[in-house]
């Protein structure tokens, strides 16, 4: 737009622990940045004026901001599995999940906290704020790991073609699989490990195992 309310976004890859650990946590994390300069109106006026000021609003001051991708480390205390008790309206178990950030999780957006404020700093901004939302995990991530990948069946319950150890025929190609995305999105790693599997069954079907 001419008036240049929102040039975005940016985006910093992850620049903790690349070469060597040199933090007090386990891998790291990237950032979006974002800016906007929000529309705003003056209702301090009255009858007339009031209505005109309402329907023009004015560009206000630019606000820029950043969030954070980190990594949650595999933990053993995830996990996802059938309830004891509680079933649904066909008599099937439900689905129990378990899971929660840790030590590691506090110290890396402690690290985020720290690190972004002293470039904002340095960039001359001004009236900088930080926010914790403390909320659960699961409301603006990939989920991940709720049917991992690996060699032993007692341990994971996929192969290494996303295929269960113990029903051949199914197959599981999406995030659970993964235990860890590192700092990017994983939706190109998902379109792989699926074409990956579709291929191998496929060659399976062909010749008579599934």
């Amino acid at each position: 737009m001419p008036d240049g309310i929102r040039p975005n976004s940016g985006y910093i890859p992850r620049f903790r622990n690349l070469h060597k650990q040199e933090t007090d946590f386990l891998r790291g994390y990237a950032a979006g940045l974002e800016s906007i300069r929000p529309y705003g109106h003056d209702t301090e006026t009255l009858g007339l004026d009031l209505k005109k000021n309402l329907l023009h609003s004015k560009i206000g001051n630019w606000k820029v901001g950043s969030h954070m991708m980190g990594e949650t480390i595999p933990k053993e205390t995830n996990y996802v599995a059938l309830d004891d008790s509680k079933k649904d309206a066909w008599g099937i178990p439900l689905l129990k999940t378990s899971i929660g950030y840790d030590d590691n999780d506090e110290k890396m957006i402690k690290d985020f906290v720290e690190q972004f404020t002293e470039m904002y700093t340095k960039a001359g901004f001004t009236n900088i704020h930080t926010h914790d939302s403390k909320q659960a995990p699961g409301l603006d991530i990939h989920e991940m790991g709720g049917v991992r990948m690996g060699k032993d069946p007692k341990t994971s319950l996929l192969n290494e073609w996303n295929q269960f150890h113990t029903c051949k025929n199914v197959f599981v190609t999406d995030g659970a699989c993964m235990t860890s995305t590192s700092t990017q999105n994983p939706s190109l790693t998902y379109m792989a490990l699926t074409a990956r599997a579709a291929d191998y069954a496929m060659k399976e079907m062909t010749k008579k195992n599934l």
